[in-house]
């Protein structure tokens, strides 16, 4: 496919891509993979707001970054700079809290993101240094498996005894 077919395709795909509700647009960013993700649509749908948190870590695990993650920048084939351009991109909007948790959009798999922040971890005790960082505070709410469950708030009959300020209050205006 030459370049300009290759640009008019992928320029079709934005178009497409454009036209689609949030709702549309997560469930498709959480289907595409290294295959299906070209470095420009990459970058335009991590760009979006309506994206969540779940589905950016989906998005960047997806693209299997884990061969490029120890590499220098310019180690990097050609062919994928501009696809590691647009992890960094998303990697940076990730950790600065770009994306927020969405309960109702939770991972479908936690287990490949547990398995990235498990390798970050044994980087720093080996001292090795890896392209794409995640802030553990950041991804813990799409990780961990505490759940935090919400009863509502008690109060207590009121009785007519009048409590200890009504009654002084009480006292003073008689």
């Amino acid at each position: 496919m030459s370049a300009q077919t290759q640009g008019g395709r992928e320029a079709e795909i934005l178009d497409m891509l454009k036209a689609m509700s949030p709702d549309e647009l997560r469930c498709l960013a959480r289907k595409l993979d290294r295959s299906t993700m070209t470095p420009s649509v990459l970058s335009w749908v991590s760009a979006q707001r309506s994206l969540d948190l779940g589905t950016a870590l989906t998005m960047f695990i997806h693209a299997e970054p884990a061969e490029f993650n120890h590499l220098e920048k310019e180690d990097v084939p050609e062919a994928q700079r501009r696809l590691c351009a647009a992890l960094d991109a998303l990697c940076q909007r990730i950790n600065c809290g770009y994306y927020l948790p969405a309960g109702e959009h939770p991972l479908d798999d936690v287990a490949p993101v547990a398995a990235w922040m498990k390798a970050q971890d044994e980087d720093d005790r080996s001292r090795r240094k890896g392209r794409w960082r995640f802030t553990p505070a950041v991804v813990a709410p799409m990780t961990s498996d505490i759940r935090r469950i919400v009863e509502p708030r008690k109060t207590a009959a009121r009785t007519e005894r009048p409590g200890l300020f009504r009654r002084a209050f009480n006292q003073q205006s008689a």
